[in-house]
């Protein structure tokens, strides 16, 4: 038991520290989130540090061990949702000031390894700037393992991302009854 109070404190004690990270220094807080935090093996802990940062999480979702987090503030996932392990979701297009730069709706399942690169770079740029764009997932999606979501990117309400594809135009919504397992064969494929 006397373990479990100190586990509870540390939590405490990471989450006040997480948040002061997020109010002064940039660079700790990244190092912070995805050296420390995405290891915590506890679930409930590991998301209140990531609320502390300035994600906002829905409540009943889930983010999975070792996710990168690039600009938490710019990160929104909605209710009954979950972040597969090693995904990257970014958030930095919230510095263009239309809300977060990353949102990801209601009831959304990403699978593992999937990453959202919420900008790039101009190669013909003289000082190789980077443009960034707002990237949103819609309720009822299903994103499924080592797939990639550049910048700019909607996916459409109910769609379904084959594995390991990348995603450089939006999705139109996918419309299905519930529970049909007809479902599957209206994934959606890039050409």
């Amino acid at each position: 038991m006397k373990k479990l109070g100190f586990a509870i404190a540390g939590t405490a004690g990471l989450a006040a520290l997480v948040a002061q990270a997020a109010r002064s220094d940039e660079l700790f807080l990244g190092y912070l989130l995805n050296t420390v935090v995405n290891k915590i093996p506890f679930p409930s802990a590991r998301l209140a540090a990531y609320r502390a940062a300035g994600m906002r999480i829905g409540p009943n979702s889930n983010i999975m061990m070792h996710v990168r987090v690039m600009t938490p503030n710019g990160v929104e996932i909605g209710d009954h949702s979950i972040i597969g392990e090693y995904c990257q979701l970014d958030g930095r297009a919230v510095r263009l000031g239309e809300g977060p730069g990353l949102v990801i709706g209601d009831n959304v399942n990403i699978g593992a390894y999937t990453h959202f690169i919420g900008g790039g770079h101009e190669p013909n740029s003289p000082d190789f700037h980077g443009p960034l764009a707002r990237t949103v997932v819609h309720d009822r999606v299903w994103i499924t393992m080592n797939c990639t979501v550049l910048a700019g990117v909607t996916v459409g309400e109910g769609a379904v991302v084959s594995a390991c594809h990348s995603s450089t135009r939006t999705w139109p919504p996918t419309r299905w009854s519930a529970g049909s397992r007809r479902s599957i064969s209206r994934t959606v494929v890039a050409t």
